[in-house]
């Protein structure tokens, strides 16, 4: 594109938004000429109600601001300047709403005002970095204006601003309006000191309006008549000057924290689909059955995820009970279906690890409710966890009982040197008993003097160690008793290593050597065999503590792997918590899934047989089977009927191809229709640009809040109404005068049967952005109100006619009815997709005099191109069908043969839902479910209809 063209769409752009501002300044001007006071009337009361659509906008949305305290105070600040400018208006001369004054007091209101005006635009850029509520500056502004009007009206100390009999303005009122214009000077240079605060348009805006604000005060201090032309001007810049902060504070303001707001949600929605999507965690969705007393007995497979069918090995199970994927799971200790029931019915999380035996796995599953009666379960595969702890369990038991049974005493510590282990031997040669010494340093505990004449040392110290452990250190000594008796020991001194092969501890064997000292004259002879036995004895030791070493080290890191796989079950947990709202979609996706099949299956062929049962009725002779033919015949027709509205109650056509409004329309026919329950339903908005999704959410919380008032209201009606609040605000309100609740007393823990559906609804609403409010208490009924976020659309849908337009359509009738009637047949041409209908009625057609079956086609481009070659009468022609539907393919047939009669078919009896064939050129519509002399009788009325 040019730039010449972006500069001439840019102006398009900026004349339509100015142009309906300049239409209104030219009927401000237009008025002055019929009176002075309706002029001054109309432009004050513009600027009131600018400044309380300022405050009332600010005030509802400050949280949504950049600078919270900044558009907090000065909304605040506008609503109070409003007040006083609309006590002005009430006070000007000639008004006469409060007769008795002078021009001197509405003076006094309008300087007082202007000073408000000034001075907080200057003080409101003071306050980014505030914390004060805003509720207490609505409490200051309050006092400050009651202040100003006691000052005039009360104590009459307001200083005098307009003398009608001594010279006009005094030299207070004109000195005051060039304080207030160097005020706002000061403003303006303060928005420019602050000027990467705020948006770029935001600040132009806020820039001209002080700007024009300036200009209209020093218009105001030359006027002498208070009806005079310079003041009429001043007006006309205060006018200007509030559309620019109506720019700047309400339009401008408001469209940045929205649009952020918007953008972050959906970027979240995107987030959490990719985490379902590539969870490796099972996930499965189940439904509780319970027998006739309320007790879970089973429960139902509604949905699981790839990761789920990987780990488990199960496949479509979608619909399917527990009990017939694994039989003998009622057998299972760990009784799953009345764990899993307990979760589903009383809202509790749960999370259980057992073994499938079937399987042969060993699962740990958390279970959640997600609804009354409802549950989903996320699995993990602890298989080899398990495995790997039992492992460890058995090793902890083996050495466990290897150290208690050996004769010599063991001593282990940690790396701090203090004692984490004694067997009964070191407790029993101490005096200590283990529980007793845990904790205590190796040297309290084990205090020894050493033999230099057995060991490396040179003095004697309590439990000599070397520096360096890297090989056992072994001596003799006598080992103090806690009873500070003494024993002749020998020991052996060994280091634990972590995987680091950084020192973790010591590991000290000891043994009493009292007997071996008492018959050491004796054994002196067997001495070296002794001390070959005893190195042997110590290596095999050595060899059980580097096994002992290594069996920690296993134990530790196994203990570490299972946190770090705990903390991530728990994140995923939480994460799984909040995409509980996707199962939304893919519940109707299932829902339209059902409905598809019901309308292009099952009702097709119950269409196709009563057909059928038609045509072999006018062959039957024998009354009898003639008259039970017709009833087989109607109880298709009831079948058909049945269908169609299963159908639409699973997929209401008008939901997804009207959209919001016309859903909403078609179920208030549906509660009357089924419940006779009234729904009067208002619709302040035709066209609405909402995603498929929130338009489903809306939908189904709208008829799950009705069936509430069906069930538990006591009421016949209720009232739905949908409009607009705001800009980007979509309101829905559901009212019922019924017998109400209390809604403290309706929560998910305390009765979840019917606080459950209203919760699911407040969570789903809100998930989306939205808020969703109950009012309601006993014998005053209940009203439900949901606020949604949308967007307006510029394009209305296009209403279409029932019957096609056209100003040859009467002539070309008179030309086929002519050529019809010198022939003796009527020449029809079949187009539907599915072959049992079609052959239906050809069977039951062909046996009908006068009418002649020339061919049949099942798709929309093969109609078309048979209608070219054999140009037949009429052609009964299906609304959808592959290749080009129906719509189109008439549309085609019409603008080149006027002359053929077509007529709509479709499954669904109410001719709103061929408004479009119609439009396109059929002349009538035909439901599927009639018989076949409706058929032929519809025939023959298209030939003859003028």
């Amino acid at each position: 594109m040019a730039i010449t063209d972006i500069t001439k769409n840019s102006g398009k752009r900026l004349a339509v938004q100015f142009a309906p501002f300049i239409v209104m300044l030219i009927a401000f001007y237009i008025s002055t000429f019929y009176n002075f006071l309706l002029f001054h009337t109309l432009a004050e009361m513009f600027a009131v109600v600018t400044a309380c659509s300022i405050f009332m906008v600010t005030w509802n949305a400050r949280w949504f601001f950049k600078e919270k305290s900044f558009f907090s105070f000065v909304g605040i600040a506008y609503l109070f300047v409003g007040i006083l400018d609309l006590t002005h208006t009430m006070t000007y001369k000639g008004v006469n709403i409060l007769p008795g004054l002078e021009s001197n007091v509405p003076t006094q209101l309008w300087i007082s005002a202007r000073y408000l005006e000034s001075i907080s635009l200057l003080g409101a850029f003071f306050l980014f970095k505030s914390r004060i509520k805003a509720p207490i500056y609505l409490f200051g502004f309050s006092a400050v204006t009651v202040l100003i009007l006691l000052s005039i009206f009360v104590w009459p100390i307001f200083p005098d601003c307009y003398l009608e009999h001594a010279g006009g303005l005094t030299t207070f009122k004109k000195t005051s309006e060039y304080i207030i214009c160097l005020i706002l000077c000061l403003a303006l240079f303060a928005l420019y000191r602050s000027r990467n605060r705020f948006d770029s348009t935001l600040f132009n805006w806020l820039q001209a309006s002080i700007i024009v604000t300036i200009v209209s005060e020093l218009l105001f201090t030359t006027y002498i008549g208070v009806y005079g032309p310079t003041n009429m001007l001043g007006h006309f810049f205060k006018i200007v000057s509030y559309y620019c902060l109506y720019k700047a504070l309400i339009e401008t303001g408001l469209s940045r924290p929205y649009s952020t707001l918007f953008k972050d949600l959906a970027n979240s929605r995107e987030n959490y689909q990719a985490l379902f999507s590539n969870m490796i965690d099972g996930f499965a969705r189940h439904r509780v059955i319970l027998d006739k007393n309320g007790t879970p007995v089973d429960y139902e497979f509604l949905e699981t995820n790839p990761a789920f069918e990987k780990l488990t090995g199960f496949r479509n199970v979608a619909g399917k009970r527990v009990t017939q994927l694994i039989p003998n799971i009622k057998k299972d200790p760990v009784d799953w279906i009345a764990r899993f029931g307990k979760v589903a019915m009383e809202g509790s999380p749960v999370r259980i690890n057992g073994c499938s035996a079937q399987l042969g796995k060993w699962f740990s599953v958390n279970a959640y409710c997600i609804k009354h009666g409802e549950f989903v379960s996320i699995f993990e595969d602890i298989t080899e966890k398990k495995q790997a702890i039992d492992a460890l369990f058995v090793q902890r038991e083996w050495l466990k009982t290897t150290l208690n049974s050996i004769g010599d005493g063991v001593i282990s510590t940690d790396k701090n040197r203090r004692v984490s282990f004694m067997n009964p031997i070191a407790e029993e040669l101490t005096g200590w008993p283990q529980a007793d010494a845990l904790g205590k340093t190796i040297e309290k505990v084990f205090s020894i003097d050493l033999e230099p004449r057995d060991c490396s040392c040179i003095q004697r110290q309590p439990l000599y160690l070397p520096e360096d452990l890297s090989t056992p250190f072994a001596c003799k000594g006598m080992l103090i008793r806690r009873d500070k008796t003494r024993i002749p020991v020998e020991e052996t001194v060994s280091q634990l290593e972590n995987e680091k092969k950084e020192a973790a501890g010591i590991v000290l064997v000891f043994r009493d050597i009292s007997a071996q000292q008492e018959y050491q004259k004796k054994l002196e002879g067997a001495n070296e065999h002794l001390e070959e036995k005893i190195e042997t004895r110590t290596q095999s030791l050595y060899q059980t503590i580097k096994r002992l070493k290594k069996e920690i080290e296993r134990r530790v890191a196994a203990e570490t792997r299972y946190h770090n796989a705990h903390q991530e079950v728990l994140a995923r947990a939480d994460q799984l918590r909040a995409l509980a709202g996707k199962l939304t979609m893919a519940e109707q996706a299932e829902r339209r899934r059902v409905a598809k099949v019901l309308h292009d299956g099952i009702q097709q062929y119950m269409a196709a047989a009563k057909l059928h049962l038609s045509g072999l009725e006018r062959q039957i002779q024998d009354p009898l089977l003639s008259e039970s033919a017709k009833k087989i015949e109607e109880t298709i027709g009831t079948c058909i009927q049945m269908a169609r509205s299963l159908s639409a109650d699973l997929s209401p056509p008008a939901l997804y191809r009207g959209g919001l409004v016309s859903g909403l329309r078609w179920l208030a026919g549906r509660m009357q229709e089924r419940y006779q329950f009234h729904m009067d339903f208002a619709s302040q908005i035709s066209g609405l640009s909402l995603s498929e999704d929130i338009v489903l959410l809306v939908f189904e919380s709208v008829r799950e809040l009705l069936f509430n008032a069906v069930k538990y209201a006591g009421t016949p009606a209720a009232k739905v109404t949908l409009k607009i609040k705001g800009e980007d605000r979509l309101c829905l309100s559901v009212r019922d005068e019924g017998k109400g609740f209390d809604p403290s007393a309706i929560t998910v823990s305390d009765n979840m049967k019917q606080g459950l559906g209203l919760f699911s609804i407040q969570e789903r609403i809100e998930l989306i952005g939205g808020t969703f409010k109950i009012t309601s208490s006993p014998g005053d009924g209940s009203r439900f109100d949901i606020v949604l976020p949308y967007e307006q659309d510029a394009t209305q849908p296009i209403p279409y006619d029932d019957e096609p337009a056209g100003e040859s359509a009467a002539s070309d009738n008179d030309a086929v009815g002519k050529r019809s009637s010198k022939k003796n047949n009527i020449r029809v041409l079949l187009a539907d997709d599915h072959a049992i209908f079609r052959k239906g009625i050809f069977q039951a057609l062909k046996e009908t005099a006068g009418i002649q079956v020339v061919g049949q086609a099942h798709d929309g481009m093969e109609i078309v191109e048979l209608a070219e070659k054999l140009k037949p009468d009429v052609i009964l022609m299906d609304i959808n069908m592959p290749g080009i539907n129906g719509i189109e393919a008439t549309r085609r047939i019409y603008k080149r043969h006027p002359e053929i009669k077509i007529l709509a078919l479709s499954m669904y009896e109410k001719k709103e839902y061929a408004r479009d064939i119609i439009a396109a050129g059929a002349v009538n519509f035909i439901s599927k479910g009639c018989t076949a002399s409706e058929m032929v009788a519809a025939i023959q009325n298209a030939i003859v209809t003028i």
